[in-house]
């Protein structure tokens, strides 16, 4: 009779009676799983552009006059001269609709609009003026710019002195959820560095527990699993591959496109979630774990590629934005092991492991040639153009 560890959900046995019991679980539990498969799959495809684009500002502020020179990469300059927006009186037009400025509770007004010519990264610098009404102590920024042409779409600004653009006061965070930010004294701004670390934290967070294909990736990994230090193994592994990837991609030594990486990623999962039906012997799992954390670590740094940060800011901006990573995949494993210690009491735990592990490896499967074909599409589109 063939034997099953014992840290492992028994996914084998010898009598006809229980694999007779195992198809009539399965049969039973068929609707739930269909309904989790349907689930699963309305998930997006792409789920690391989740993120979206990213912009940059400098901001400075002088008496009345607050100076906004925003950095605008070139997907996003494509898509405002594909809307008409492509001369200055057209910006000037959008500007004023998605960028509001108050201070002291009273609106300021876009004085001036300077579009100065693309620079040879492809990037647009546009200069915005704007004019308050008493000489600015405090100032909120609220901020849809962008956000009807991407949704994701991060704007990152920077308040510096008029006389020293380089040094940074305060530093600001737009998205969809934050759209706005607001500068208490525009003299002094406030703690930078921890301002950063926070940001950057909430950032990396956000960028796991909205990354569908990394949750699925790490729960399939830790389905067949029921020893707490297995687990442990398990979590360590990809924690110190994503790691070791995330800094090196971070600080240019290892490059590869997302066109590689997010087909990769969604293999990952496939793997893994079909090991958990064919495999019988788990042990040395992390091995493959680390290894493929050393792709999802590649996926991770797509947003801070886009970033502008010096060096003085580049280690607090990799450590936290790390450490928001590691905290979203706590919550993801601690729920994880809450709902598998409560389903591997069940006598059809076996049935809805394997079920569980044959749909999320099918989605998997999915989400590989999807990714595949929509890298083509946009490399034979770019070659049209």
């Amino acid at each position: 009779m063939k034997v099953c560890p014992q840290h492992i959900i028994p996914m084998c046995s010898g009598k006809t009676k229980n694999h007779w019991s195992g198809l009539t679980a399965g049969i039973a539990w068929l609707p739930a799983l269909l309904l989790l498969f349907n689930i699963l799959t309305s998930f997006p495809v792409k789920a690391h552009e989740s993120i979206g684009s990213v912009s940059n500002v400098i901001l400075t502020v002088q008496g009345r006059t607050a100076e906004y020179y925003l950095n605008i990469p070139p997907v996003l300059s494509k898509l405002l001269d594909n809307m008409g927006y492509g001369n200055e009186e057209a910006l000037e037009e959008y500007f004023t609709w998605t960028l509001k400025m108050t201070s002291w509770d009273a609106p300021c007004e876009l004085h001036k609009l300077r579009a100065i010519a693309p620079q040879a990264s492809g990037n647009r610098i546009v200069h915005l003026e704007y004019i308050c009404p008493r000489e600015i102590t405090d100032l909120t920024i609220n901020s849809t710019t962008f956000l009807d042409l991407d949704e994701k779409h991060i704007q990152f600004i920077k308040l510096a002195p008029p006389d020293n653009p380089r040094n940074v006061l305060q530093e600001g965070m737009l998205t969809l959820k934050r759209p706005v930010f607001h500068i208490a004294d525009v003299k002094t701004g406030g703690s930078v560095l921890l301002y950063r670390a926070y940001r950057f934290f909430i950032l990396g967070m956000e960028h796991i527990l909205s990354g569908y294909d990394h949750i699925l990736f790490i729960l399939s990994a830790i389905l067949v699993v029921s020893a707490f230090l297995e687990t442990l193994k398990l979590v360590t592994a990809f924690t110190i591959a994503h790691s070791i990837t995330l800094a090196l991609a971070f600080l240019g030594m290892v490059s590869l496109s997302a066109s590689i990486v997010e087909p990769l990623i969604a293999l990952t999962i496939a793997v893994v979630a079909f090991e958990n039906v064919f495999m019988e012997n788990f042990k040395r799992r992390w091995m493959l774990i680390f290894s493929f954390g050393l792709v999802h670590g590649l996926g991770f740094v797509g947003v801070l590629k886009e970033i502008t940060v010096t060096k003085q800011e580049l280690l607090t901006s990799l450590f936290s934005f790390n450490v928001g990573i590691e905290a979203g995949q706590i919550l993801i494993v601690t729920t994880g092991l809450v709902f598998m210690y409560f389903l591997h009491k069940a006598s059809w735990a076996p049935v809805f492991v394997r079920w569980c592990s044959i749909s999320i490896g099918v989605l998997g499967l999915l989400w590989f040639f999807e990714r595949i074909y929509n890298t083509d599409l946009m490399l034979l589109v770019k070659g049209d153009s």
